[in-house]
């Protein structure tokens, strides 16, 4: 155990026999030593650090009711920032010893020092008094060293990363989980999650091709990680958004592309980032337009757009629309959102009726009354399009509603979810 020696410091309890105290502090002889005892127990600490043969700075932590669980973790809690502080001590060099004190002591030093110390040890004995249910007999002690479970296991950064995944906060849930590599028994695990959260924060910010390169080489490499173990559906979704990314990272848009912008919206939207989210359903919406377009024009719109080579092919009825020429002769055409819903319009295209009669809706003393309109003009006067108002919650939901029933949109849930963050994807089975 050769990683426990050389100690700064030593937080023990004390409590009961000296001697298994004094032992692992001889063992360690650490520069400082804080002594958790109770009011009864302090003389005690007072009698071990005088018979200790160098000269630890000593500090006492002391607590009067010595058998509540709380009021010692309470006063652990209080009094360990101050020391730490004051002694300007390394955590990471300080050892517990939880061997003296009541079960309760124990009990409280664990719990409190968990948070901030990683070296733990107990003093133990080949033999104790009344056959071997006693106390250690002086001079047969053996100190049994722990490592902190919940440091060696990142108990607190899997949990830090669960809800940083869940809040769609890639970024930092990756950062979290590799700062943890170096000390986990399963590094490879924590790189393979971590590389699989930072091609989700390039899926969250849409830029998929960036997705696919990060999924790639660990979707190959996962298969000999889990080896044969269950994988608790890790693969099956590192798969699934390698599959949906490669779909969204072509030049031209898609039905695949416009559903996970959809999904992407309810996502952004569950952020509480309401003007991003009206941004991504405005573009949705047009998508969707831009779509139906290529399809009802045999491919030659594209995005919305009809090169100059081919405007000489379009329909008699497309030619006829106010807004068809283009300003300057050989010049590609680019229809806005409400221009391709008309351009589908004149097509005789069902599926735009209801958003081209809603259109139609006339305007009284200059307000608004097409709901439409209503619903796309907050989003273009927001701060994120072309003004100073910000769309809100409520803004947002009115495009919702707009969207799902006059395009048919499905908005109460993600098609394809980004799975939930699973700790047995981390932690190996034993």
């Amino acid at each position: 155990m050769n990683e426990f020696l050389g100690s700064a410091a030593a937080l023990v309890s004390v409590g009961g026999s000296p001697a298994p105290v004094l032992h692992v502090l001889r063992e360690h002889q650490p520069a400082h030593v804080w002594y958790f005892c109770s009011t009864d127990s302090r003389a005690k600490a007072d009698e071990i650090q005088a018979a200790l043969d160098w000269h630890p700075q000593a500090r006492f932590i002391e607590v009067e009711r010595f058998e509540e669980l709380g009021p010692c973790y309470r006063e652990l809690r209080r009094k360990i920032p101050e020391i730490l502080s004051e002694t300007k001590v390394n955590p990471r060099e300080v050892l517990v010893d939880y061997t003296g004190g009541t079960k309760t002591m124990s009990a409280a030093l664990i719990l409190a020092t968990t948070e901030w110390f990683d070296r733990f040890s107990y003093v133990g004995g080949e033999q104790r008094e009344r056959g071997g249910l006693g106390i250690t007999i002086d001079g047969k002690e053996r100190v049994r060293y722990q490592t902190n479970p919940w440091s060696d296991l990142a108990i607190r950064e899997i949990e830090r990363a669960q809800d940083l995944w869940a809040g769609c906060q890639f970024e930092t849930a990756e950062r979290v989980l590799r700062s943890v590599v170096p000390r986990v028994p399963n590094p490879r695990r924590f790189e393979s999650v971590a590389n699989v959260a930072d091609a989700m924060a390039a899926r969250h910010r849409l830029d998929f091709k960036e997705a696919v390169r990060g999924l790639g080489p660990v979707q190959k490499t996962l298969p000999s990680l889990f080896d044969g173990h269950n994988n608790h559906g890790f693969i099956n979704f590192t798969s699934e958004c390698l599959e949906v990314c490669v779909a969204c990272s072509k030049d031209t848009a898609s039905k695949e592309f416009l559903r996970e912008l959809l999904d992407n919206t309810l996502r952004t939207a569950g952020q509480n980032r309401f003007e991003d989210a009206a941004a991504r359903l405005y573009r949705a919406m047009e998508m969707q337009g831009q779509l139906w377009l290529t399809e009802a024009t045999e491919g030659l719109f594209i995005n919305g757009r009809c090169k100059p080579e081919n405007i000489g092919k379009i329909p008699v009825q497309l030619q006829r629309l106010e807004f068809w020429k283009s300003d300057r002769e050989g010049e590609c055409i680019d229809l806005s959102l409400e221009q391709a819903f008309w351009a589908l319009h004149a097509l005789g295209d069902k599926r735009v009726d209801k958003v081209i009669e809603d259109i139609k809706t006339s305007n009284v003393n200059r307000k608004i009354l097409s709901r439409w309109r209503q619903a796309t003009e907050k989003r273009n006067t927001s701060i994120l399009a072309h003004g100073v108002s910000p769309v809100g919650e409520e803004g947002f939901t009115q495009m919702k509603q707009i969207a799902t029933e006059f395009l048919g949109f499905e908005l109460q849930r993600e098609a394809n979810p980004v799975k939930p963050l699973d700790p047995r994807w981390l932690i190996a089975a034993t």
